[in-house]
């Protein structure tokens, strides 16, 4: 186990490693322990699958680890240090030529939440553009708005900038602005969200569901952001969920895999804002 937990550490966010030490548990000799890890937005909803999984399969223990992000934990599955990896983009060339095998199990709309003691249910994207530029400052009732920001060049971010011309420029001034809050992890985002007064910012519909956080999705331009939204193509901003094997992830990750794309899975997935194909 020590083992384990030295490779994961390497692709861990910094100051992680000490949570993947709590994350890890002691496995009995005889359960099957599957241990995955990747991107923060389906960790969730990983747990939820996981203990509907091990009701129906007595020994075996899943083991979900904290955020690796999508890259992270495609390279501890193909270290061994993972049996399944969660990633929330398709898998590179380099990745599949190495024997990784992506299946998708879902996709969520990715939102721009506040708290869920905010007043305001909707944003326009003209409304947006000006928050994300400076222009806009302060909610209706005039309390200060603080936007979350992820990094330059996160996938959310670059589809953030798709949305329109003049939220691309938007975006890009507030990658300059100076003060704002940028933050590295979904579960980070989610935390600064909930904590920081009048924060808004971008996440997606499953995490807030799976993890029951006290936050809100924003309906934008009058588009409430929600599965069927996705499935009839009239809400913009999605991200596809992958879980990622590899040829030695073992059979007990395959059933896993099976389990999620079960009717007892997709129910799970569907609770949790999940559009599944």
């Amino acid at each position: 186990m020590v083992k384990y937990l030295h490779m994961i550490s390497r692709w861990a966010a910094p100051g992680l490693a000490w949570l993947l030490a709590l994350a890890t548990c002691v496995v009995p000799a005889r359960a099957e322990e599957i241990r995955i890890g990747g991107t923060g937005a389906a960790l969730g909803t990983m747990r939820l699958l996981g203990a509907a999984y091990a009701k129906q399969h007595a020994g075996d223990v899943v083991t979900v680890l904290p955020s690796l992000g999508s890259g992270g934990g495609i390279k501890a599955l193909a270290a061994g240090a993972v049996q399944i990896a969660v990633s929330g983009r398709p898998l590179t060339a380099a990745e599949a030529a190495a024997g990784a095998s992506a299946v998708e199990y879902g996709r969520t709309p990715v939102v721009f939440a506040t708290h869920s003691r905010n007043p305001v249910s909707s944003l326009s994207l003209k409304e947006l553009a000006e928050i994300y530029s400076g222009e806009r400052l302060a909610w209706p009732d005039g309390s200060r708005i603080r936007l979350v920001l992820r990094p330059m060049g996160d996938a959310d971010s670059e589809a953030i900038k798709n949305l329109s011309p003049a939220l691309r420029r938007a975006k890009e001034l507030a990658e300059q602005r100076q003060g704002l809050l940028v933050t590295v992890t979904d579960q980070e985002t989610a935390e600064q969200l909930e904590k920081v007064a009048g924060a808004v910012g971008p996440t997606t519909l499953a995490l807030l569901l799976s993890e029951r956080r006290a936050l809100k999705p924003l309906a934008l331009d009058g588009v409430r952001p929600d599965a069927q939204a996705i499935a009839d193509e009239r809400y913009p901003l999605q991200r596809v969920l992958y879980l990622v094997t590899a040829p030695r992830s073992g059979p007990a990750a395959q059933g896993f895999v099976d389990f999620a794309r079960s009717p007892a899975g997709r129910a799970i997935l569907q609770r949790t804002g999940h559009w599944v194909k």
